[in-house]
């Protein structure tokens, strides 16, 4: 029962850490902090490269949910998890 909580929380975890690397991997930094030449593209491949890693990690949250759960319940699944965390056991195993 403890390992089924902690891979839960571990899953959920992985969605949000994902989601929000995702998310700062569209912001604007180089326009933000003025940065001009060679400075903007080595951040725009930081942000690609952070923005790949938050893919992967929601991803494989998701695509574990819908191996158990299906396509249909998946999403519902992921999002209370989203929101809740491991309130109730929403990701699968």
């Amino acid at each position: 029962m403890a390992d089924r909580a902690r891979h839960t929380r571990l899953a959920a975890a992985r969605l949000r850490l994902g989601i929000v690397l995702w998310l700062v991997s569209w912001i604007p930094f180089p326009i933000i902090l003025g940065v001009s030449g060679k400075g903007r593209y080595l951040i725009w491949g930081v942000q690609f490269v952070i923005g790949a890693i938050g893919l992967v990690l929601a991803g494989s949250a998701f695509f574990d949910a819908v191996k158990h759960l299906g396509w249909k319940r998946a999403p519902r699944a992921l999002l209370h998890a989203l929101v809740h965390g491991d309130k109730e056991s929403a990701l699968p195993v």
